[in-house]
């Protein structure tokens, strides 16, 4: 008879080998330790460093948070060992704390220096969401940054009201020094005649805009809150006087 090469595992020895397997099992569990004990970490180690490839905002917009979660939990407020995400950033979005305020690190700041292609990269390219679901439109006229009824003349959020009072020096830090355009590419004569606010054609007798016409129907009281109460320049800068006898408001012969 042939005798097998493989060993019968009979009733009796499988005791002995559950005891066995327990006590290597054991063993291993003892030396396991968390790599955090040992100062390892499982991101690189330029992964807070902005300026990296590796820098994890750039797997976070590639990637959305859900890796994130695998460690720090669902609602990224820590897991273990794993470091709160809010410790940092304003929620799992990865702004930064501030990011919301006018103070720095304000994104408006970063949007004006930089451009608004990064918000794309999680708002989307029509900054309606995107991955992150949270669209740009909720507080802003579009990626323009503007406030919401940045464009309607009765909305506290107007936009002449704000260039009334404190002028048009921020226009220009997105909108290019002559208003042409800048890093936004949307140039403020499209709608004014320049920087000044006033609508396309406001200088000229004749067209719809005429600003003669709006003064005779309202009077100057509009017009005082750029050029001042007595229409000397005011936050605008431009008297009134320099084509009108004020306070006739024919133009000067």
């Amino acid at each position: 008879m042939r005798h097998s090469r493989f060993t019968m595992i009979t009733p009796g020895l499988i005791l002995p080998l559950l005891l066995t397997l327990a006590f290597f099992l054991g063993a291993c569990s003892a030396d396991r330790q968390d790599p955090a004990d040992n100062g390892l970490t499982v991101h690189p180690g330029t992964w807070m460093d902005h300026e990296s490839s590796d820098f994890h905002g750039h797997l976070v917009a590639r990637d959305t948070p859900q890796t994130c979660r695998n460690c720090h939990g669902e609602d990224l407020e820590g897991a273990g060992k794993a470091p709160d995400c809010w410790e940092c950033h304003d929620g799992p979005g990865g702004h930064p704390e501030g990011w919301i305020s006018p103070i720095e690190p304000f994104h408006g700041d970063t949007v004006a220096l930089e451009g608004d292609q990064e918000c794309a990269e999680c708002h989307g390219e029509d900054f309606r969401g995107g991955w992150a679901e949270v669209s740009c439109y909720t507080c802003h006229d579009g990626p323009s940054g503007h406030p919401v009824n940045w464009l309607k003349p009765s909305s506290p959020s107007f936009h002449a009201k704000k260039v009334a009072a404190e002028g048009t020096s921020e226009c220009a830090v997105c909108h290019g020094a002559d208003f042409q355009g800048g890093w936004s590419g949307v140039s403020c004569y499209t709608c004014h005649n320049g920087p000044s606010g006033h609508p396309v054609g406001w200088v000229v007798p004749g067209t719809d805009n005429f600003h003669g016409d709006e003064v005779e129907a309202e009077g100057d009281t509009r017009c005082q809150a750029c050029h001042g109460a007595d229409l000397g320049g005011g936050t605008s800068g431009v008297s009134c006087s320099k084509c009108h006898s004020y306070p006739i408001s024919a133009p000067r012969r």
